[in-house]
């Protein structure tokens, strides 16, 4: 059964592992600690977006980072409210975004100014897209990521 085909505890149970693995395996910007929430045994319902979407780490060299990956699709789904989030954080402390394409074993580690250029094309090539409970998302293909890297 595809990912996307599974039921959504399914997919929450196991949402983010893979990237942050991979992030914390590779390791680019050196040391770091886990800094977001890793599915706390808490309702995050009634959070502001912002905290709710905390980044999941912070490096020594003062980046935040969060992680994300995207399936046989080669579309990264950024939901909206995301990144607003991740827009208010990167004004406190430069955002860095990780993507982990598990279907090529590619990475890529992106800094605010290429987030906002992903989304900017993303909105000019296909507008914003909805997933089917409603929650809207801007889908970034990895063809307009530059600078992946293979995992060895």
């Amino acid at each position: 059964m595809s990912y996307h085909e599974q039921s959504f505890n399914r997919r929450l149970s196991s949402m983010g592992d893979e990237s942050e693995h991979m992030f914390e395996a590779i390791a680019p910007l050196g040391k770091y600690v886990r800094y977001g929430w890793n599915r706390p045994p808490v309702t995050m319902t009634h959070m502001a977006e912002t905290l709710r979407h905390t980044p999941d780490f912070y490096t020594q060299i003062g980046y935040l980072v969060e992680c994300a990956g995207l399936g046989k699709d080669g579309i990264y789904k950024l939901k909206l409210v995301k990144h607003e989030a991740l827009k208010a954080w990167n004004k406190w402390q430069p955002v860095k975004l990780f993507l982990w394409n598990s279907s090529t074993s590619e990475w890529v580690l992106l800094d605010w100014k290429q987030i906002q250029r992903l989304v900017t094309k993303a909105k000019r090539e296909h507008g914003v897209e909805a997933f089917h409970d409603g929650n809207e998302y801007y889908p970034i293909e990895w063809g307009w990521v530059e600078g992946a890297l293979p995992y060895e």
